[in-house]
């Protein structure tokens, strides 16, 4: 360890230095600032230093000629830390044979004929004793401490280094001092929670076990309740080791000893009573597999509560407050390659259509209805079985889906009314986006369908606190099925992304970290950004109230919405050279998708026309067999029959190598 402050090192400590000390140093332009010593070579009588400098560590060698002069330092003699370590080693010496002489027979320690020669025997009881009360006042003391300030996962205990090799020893020694210059605190219990129509936070979980078992290095550094910093550890090209510093700052950050109650209070707690002032209300959990996002949303399997089961009983609570209680209803649906199951019967694919009012109804989506929680909490786990995953390049068990949890308010007299909802939604995992490149055509759906529905998810959040701004929720199924709540003039949204703390998932938190970042954008300095959308005329939440058939999705509409994804990215300047391979890419697949529903429907036509025609030559074989049965009316109708169904079936053949291409 380079910062040991075991080493003997005459020529710091005779000025009352050591490896760690804090001094100024002054550059080659003049300046001076602080630096850390890191080592020292006695024989050149030169010493090597680092320190923080726009994100970056950076060190140098130094003539300890000009730290003295820096630093106006004097020569002591003896040096004080000479001086302790030579009462500290007096002191050991004396208590060494105490110790042995308290271990020895009884009878030489306490015989009265010799008192004169054991007088180290009282000495060893003295110095004991003042060791012991040495020990208890240490341990009052960091008693003291631990109940002023909880011990952070970056405290100085944790951080032996000792298990890793010689180059993350390093590295994880740059992360340790850009984190003390940060200056880390625990998450505020006293912040207030803010009500804003669209919030953005982020949570960061501890290391787990198998991070742990592999040594790996914590990266991340919440220093408050809302910035976050993440430690990269780069290479130049002369192999020198350094750290690059991002810094993000969101409404709030979270740390890794906040627990789901505590993201609760702050982001889906307050958007509770929007449901119940007839608003829409949508929370999302995104970031890579493994980063906590269904175990902050559902807590499901640990005996933690988790956001789904704490907002349902704080929906049961204020219920129970009114005197009127509305009809609480519960909806569990996944979207999975661009289409919608039901995970409370069976999962059971259902049809999203829209009809002329640009209303969107999920037909056939069960909706349960529920009083306590032990009912939301048997439905939660029967749909959470129930959702689909698989394997990616990052995860084992990666969520091939977007799972959405809806608690619906309904009128309780006449049609049952949609009065407010509340939309939970734990994402597919963000690094399936980048399967895309896969030679598995289903896995390329798969990555291109999230790649879609996260690009329009975002775009639609920050048009939902623009007046005027043009919403694309129909670029993505999943962005269509909550279109109410971007829509709404009662709309709110909260947004949590979950990093891992893990250096190697490092290129993942950057990923999440940035898209929350332009969900909406906070500067480092700033406390907040508001994004309030002046007070729009009202308009009737998205569900269907009538008994208007809805009609079919216009693809070209849709194809439009992907278009203006496009440009928005472009505007912004977040475009790069991948962007227009990645649109070709999303455009081509929704034309696939598309083709492929188009093969669906006409089936489901054909099949619907086949049962008829079946119903049909059942009645003509019962009048055929009749008394006053006319043969040449049989055979014209017969071959009318057939020619029908061999026209409908040629249609459907036609239409289905759309499914083939890849």
């Amino acid at each position: 360890n380079r910062f040991s402050h075991h080493v003997r090192m005459p020529l710091l400590e005779d000025y009352g230095l050591s490896l760690g000390s804090r001094i100024d140093i002054q550059r080659s332009d003049g300046r001076v600032h602080g630096a850390v010593i890191s080592s020292c070579n006695e024989d050149s009588n030169t010493v090597s230093v680092q320190w923080v400098e726009n994100h970056e560590t950076k060190g140098k060698e130094i003539d300890f000629s000009s730290i003295i002069r820096i630093n106006s330092l004097q020569r002591e003699s003896p040096s004080k830390f000479g001086q302790k370590r030579h009462q500290s080693e007096q002191k050991e010496r004396q208590e060494q044979p105490s110790r042995k002489s308290v271990a020895g027979p009884p009878a030489s320690s306490a015989s009265p004929s010799k008192p004169s020669t054991s007088p180290k025997k009282p000495t060893s009881s003295h110095g004991s004793r003042r060791q012991t009360n040495a020990k208890q006042q240490q341990q009052q003391h960091q008693q003291q401490q631990q109940q002023q300030t909880p011990a952070a996962p970056f405290s100085i205990q944790d951080r032996d280094h000792s298990n890793l090799s010689k180059a993350d020893r390093k590295v994880a020694l740059m992360i340790d001092e850009c984190r003390d210059a940060l200056n880390p605190s625990p998450f505020p219990s006293t912040q207030a929670v803010y009500s804003d129509k669209i919030t953005v936070c982020v949570r960061k979980r501890p290391l787990g076990k198998r991070e742990t078992d592999r040594n790996e290095i914590d990266c991340i550094t919440v220093p408050d309740g809302q910035l976050t910093v993440v430690h990269e550890a780069k290479e130049k090209v002369d192999l020198t080791k350094y750290i690059e510093n991002h810094e993000y700052r969101f409404d709030y950050s979270f740390d890794d000893r906040c627990n789901n109650a505590t993201v609760y209070k702050y982001t889906a707690a307050p958007l509770v009573r929007t449901i119940f002032e007839q608003g829409m209300a949508t929370c999302f959990a995104y970031g890579q597999t493994g980063s906590g996002k269904t175990y902050t949303m559902g807590g499901l399997g640990t005996g933690v509560e988790g956001i789904y089961s704490l907002a349902a009983k704080d929906v049961f609570s204020i219920n129970s407050q009114r005197s009127d209680p509305l009809v609480v209803g519960i909806s569990f649906f996944e979207i999975y390659g661009g289409k919608v199951y039901d995970l409370l019967n069976k999962q059971k694919r259902l049809r999203v259509l829209e009809d002329g009012k640009s209303q969107v109804r999920v037909v056939g989506l069960s909706e349960k209805v529920v009083s306590t929680i032990s009912q939301v909490e048997e439905l939660l786990n029967a749909g959470s079985k129930a959702r689909a995953t698989g394997t990616t390049s990052a995860n084992s068990a990666s969520s091939r889906s977007h799972a959405v949890f809806q608690i619906i308010l309904r009128e309780p007299s006449g049609r049952h009314k949609l009065y407010g909802q509340f939309s939970l939604i734990d994402l597919a995992g963000n690094e399936r986006g980048a399967d895309t490149a896969s030679a598995d055509r289903r896995t390329r759906m798969e990555g291109a369908e999230i790649n879609k529905s996260l690009l329009a998810l975002k775009e639609c959040i920050r048009a939902l606190g623009r007046r005027g701004a043009h919403t694309p929720f129909r670029a993505s199924k999943l962005t269509l099925v909550l279109r109410d709540s971007f829509v709404s003039p009662k709309a709110r949204t909260c947004m949590i992304a979950m990093i891992s703390p893990g250096r190697r998932s490092c290129e993942h938190t950057l990923n999440t970290l940035r898209y929350a970042d332009r969900v909406k954008e906070l500067a480092p300095g700033q406390r907040r950004l508001e994004v309030e959308a002046p007070p729009e005329e009202d308009e009737e939440p998205g569900f269907l109230e009538d008994e208007t058939p809805p009609a079919g999705l216009d693809s070209s509409l849709a194809k439009q919405d992907l278009q203006q994804l496009h440009r928005s990215m472009r505007s912004r300047g977040e475009d790069d050279q991948d962007m227009d391979g990645m649109f070709q890419q999303l455009e081509a697949m929704t034309n696939l998708a598309e083709m492929e529903e188009m093969v669906i429907e006409e089936h489901r036509s054909a099949l619907q026309f086949a049962r008829e025609m079946f119903s049909e030559e059942d009645k003509l074989l019962s009048e055929v067999e009749g008394v006053n049965s006319d043969s040449e009316e049989y055979a014209r109708r017969l071959e009318q029959i057939l020619t029908t169904k061999i026209e409908r079936l040629q249609h459907l053949k036609s239409a289905e190598p759309a499914t083939q291409q890849s």
